[in-house]
């Protein structure tokens, strides 16, 4: 069973679930248009701070809500333990139930951002900034998934476990926008989405140091979605919680 097959499978169970369905397909693009609404888009001096945020709602609420639901119903279902026994690997059944789902996303995430660019004029210095800051931050955004689902028994339970990540997600986000210099700085760029959100910002605004400035956000994400990437794999569970 390749990453395809179970992407194919996914994406029909996703279609039949109407919850799971706006959770990824609707709540993003309204909370993208609210952001780009809200004060945030009205005062933002650059498009970057604006475009890091709607980044990071659109992986907040297209990936790591609707996957730590999606598995949590997998596993009721046992259909994780029946993966879990089948020849497929590990790596093409996390591919085959998260791809859907960022693959949503990205395709609203280049909507969002062509829209931003066509009304303010000017798109991204460094699209391909823009595109490993949406990898890091699909891979973050999954492995906490993952790592929320491993606590959650039912999806009616995922609507509460999913609240410490989401605010440890959001936290980040604001972080990256704040200013913070010295050793504060190192600390802040731990949490998810800190270090997101200021490679987001350089992809889109870009900085007179060039590439210089984007290799301290680019490694801390990196090292960050590798992390909760390994936490994950070692808490998970496959088979329904007692």
């Amino acid at each position: 069973m390749t990453a395809l097959t179970l992407a194919v499978a996914e994406t029909r169970l996703i279609l039949r679930n109407r919850t799971v369905l706006v959770t990824a397909a609707v709540l993003p693009i309204a909370m993208a248009i609210a952001v780009g609404r809200s004060n945030l888009g009205a005062v933002s001096e650059s498009g970057g701070s604006l475009a890091a945020v709607q980044l990071g709602m659109l992986l907040l609420f297209g990936v790591l809500m609707p996957i730590t639901m999606t598995l949590a119903a997998r596993r009721q279902q046992r259909y994780l333990k029946r993966l879990r026994s089948s020849p497929a690997s590990t790596a093409s059944i996390v591919a085959g139930l998260a791809g859907p789902l960022v693959l949503i996303v990205a395709v609203q995430a280049v909507i969002v951002f062509a829209v931003m660019a066509w009304l303010g004029n000017a798109g991204p210095e460094h699209p391909e900034l823009l595109v490993l800051a949406f990898a890091n931050g699909a891979v973050t955004s999954v492995a906490l998934g993952f790592l929320t689902a491993s606590f959650t028994k039912s999806p009616e339970a995922a609507q509460i476990t999913v609240i410490p990540a989401t605010l440890v997600f959001m936290v980040g986000l604001f972080l990256g926008l704040a200013p913070i210099d010295g050793a504060r700085s190192v600390l802040a760029a731990a949490v998810p989405g800190a270090s997101l959100t200021e490679l987001t910002r350089l992809a889109w605004d870009g900085s007179p140091d060039g590439y210089a400035a984007a290799v301290r956000p680019l490694v801390l994400s990196t090292i960050v979605a590798v992390a909760a990437a390994l936490l994950a794999a070692r808490l998970f569970r496959w088979q329904p919680r007692a």
